[in-house]
């Protein structure tokens, strides 16, 4: 699964140029420790090319009108094999696709009280990659909402100790199929590759969403 992921510094020319989008984007706030219902960037496909926009993680399906206080499911990630036929996301998977950037994200090992955290990224990382998702707008009291998802996937043998379940991270060269609607998903829906997949044990701060900085990555001390 993928429950915490860091963006890094996004303030830079180097990620607008990266993921092919204007250079006056409204970039989110670097991030380092990015949890679920923060706002962060993801990348869409519209009539003008891809674009960025800032969003709500969790999908929240455009059909729900409620308060945003009363929607209790989790949606923060979705399960690759079933996301085309789940009533909370198959119209997100039909005609919502993204792009999220990220540098890295967090699993946990270990039982209660004596959990251990690690940092999984790709090796030859630069300046990020990009996870699956699926997005929605919603109108809540309103207001528009975007939000998404990110897609999952069964974890390769570099990260299946950690979890049975990993993001899936798309290769530069599928990110025009995976935008594309028309395109069912077949062979795209896949893990950080064994071989580039680099595990880092780190410090146990970032289980504490108030902390948030370059540090949360460093390889722990001993």
């Amino acid at each position: 699964m993928c429950g915490r992921f860091a963006v890094g510094d996004t303030r830079g020319e180097d990620w607008a140029d990266w993921l092919g989008i204007d250079r006056d984007s409204p970039w989110p706030d670097p991030s380092w420790n990015v949890a679920p219902t923060q706002t962060v960037g993801m990348i869409g496909e519209g009539r003008d090319g891809r674009g960025l926009a800032l969003a709500r993680w969790g999908l929240v399906p455009h059909w729900w009108k409620k308060p945003l206080a009363e929607f209790r499911a989790t949606t923060f990630n979705a399960r690759s094999e079933e996301a085309a036929s789940k009533p909370m996301f198959r119209d997100a998977w039909r005609k919502g696709r993204c792009l999220v950037p990220a540098i890295g994200y967090y699993e946990w090992s270990g039982k209660a009280g004596e959990k251990r955290a690690w940092y999984i990224t790709r090796k030859g990382n630069a300046p990020g990659f990009c996870m699956a998702g699926l997005w929605a707008r919603a109108v809540i009291e309103a207001e528009p909402l975007f939000s998404f998802t990110v897609l999952t996937c069964a974890a390769g043998e570099a990260t299946r100790h950690l979890h049975p379940r990993s993001p899936v991270v798309l290769e530069e060269a599928d990110w025009d199929r995976w935008l594309d609607p028309a395109n069912d998903g077949a062979g795209l829906m896949r893990p950080i590759p064994d071989d580039r997949a680099e595990v880092t044990e780190v410090g146990g701060a970032v289980g504490n969403v108030r902390n948030n900085g370059p540090e949360l990555i460093e390889p722990l001390e001993g």
